[in-house]
């Protein structure tokens, strides 16, 4: 499947901002970038979340500063990608994402996020597929299962694996990973134990060649993350929330654990921008200036894998 269908561009994006195509400026020659985990979400809801919100893991320092605007937040968004070379973003979630793609269709894919309240996911599986047909639809996921209480071996999203490997797409799958007081804040059934990346052993075994993203590492969860990303050939890692919730100490040697053992050529780049889009320039500057990567290993985590896996030609 080519992913060239996504990418028409509307009137929208050339009145709003002056964009006719997703060709940057890249006067220092820098490595593309494609962020696989950014969301289009209500800003003003995060505004609310995170009120009082200063603590371990989730200091306030970790975030950066939060744009509780949505006007704000898609142009603090944009310019962030267009000043760090982001390429392409693939759009996970949120109630704005419907948005940022009108708003910049040269710059995003669409992702399907099912319906997890469903007890039959027949008939929405083969409406998928038609979407995934016609071309709106590049992914499926991000498959946030841990904020219903849902293992990740649930055989309930069969339906939509089945359509997923026929048609050579991949599929995100949220592994390990909270926000603060999650069930408090996020969801009263969230446990961390239903996104141990172990269960995935189950859907690989069942679906041997559909291609699964981990999404955060899997952390806390991150050597059994190893495990799968190592044993199976058709599992990809992601960084994204892990590349700047976890600090440079912790990541930049989760990161460099990973590219040792499995290799970057398994390794995706996402941010999960969320209302912080400062996040988008320091989590490609992380990786530009990991010492411990070629630049080999950063073109491929950066770009090259994502392309791939989308089937674009840079």
């Amino acid at each position: 499947m080519k992913t060239q269908t996504f990418l028409h561009l509307s009137a929208a994006c050339f009145f709003l901002f002056g964009c006719t195509s997703n060709e940057q400026p890249n006067p220092a020659g820098q490595i593309p970038v494609f962020d696989v985990a950014m969301q289009g979400v209500n800003p003003a809801w995060f505004e609310r979340a995170m009120e009082g919100i200063d603590f371990g893991i989730h200091r306030v320092e970790k975030y950066g500063e939060l744009v509780a605007d949505s006007a704000d937040l898609f142009r603090q968004s944009f310019e962030q990608m267009e000043k760090h070379h982001v390429r392409y973003g693939l759009l996970s979630h949120g109630s704005y994402k419907e948005a940022f793609m009108n708003a910049r269709p040269e710059l995003f894919l669409l992702s399907y996020e099912p319906d997890l309240s469903l007890e039959d996911h027949t008939e929405a599986a083969l409406e998928f597929e038609q979407n995934i047909i016609n071309g709106r639809y590049a992914a499926l996921g991000e498959l946030g299962l841990i904020y219903e209480g849902i293992p990740l071996n649930t055989p309930d999203l069969y339906p939509y694996y089945e359509v997923a490997q026929k048609h050579g797409i991949p599929v995100f799958i949220h592994t390990g990973a909270s926000g603060p007081n999650p069930q408090q804040v996020l969801s009263p059934a969230f446990r961390i134990g239903t996104a141990n990346p172990l269960l995935l052993e189950d859907v690989i075994i069942d679906f041997p060649d559909l291609k699964i993203v981990m999404m955060h590492m899997g952390w806390p969860f991150f050597d059994e993350a190893l495990y799968i990303l190592g044993t199976y050939p058709h599992v990809y890692m992601e960084t994204s929330v892990a590349i700047w919730l976890l600090g440079d100490q912790l990541f930049n040697r989760l990161l460099r654990e990973a590219v040792a053992t499995a290799g970057s050529d398994k390794i995706l780049f996402g941010t999960l921008q969320m209302a912080w889009p400062e996040v988008i320039g320091r989590s490609v500057k992380t990786i530009r200036e990991a010492e411990y990567l070629s630049i080999d290993d950063k073109r491929a985590i950066l770009w090259e894998n994502a392309a791939a896996l989308f089937e674009i030609e840079e």
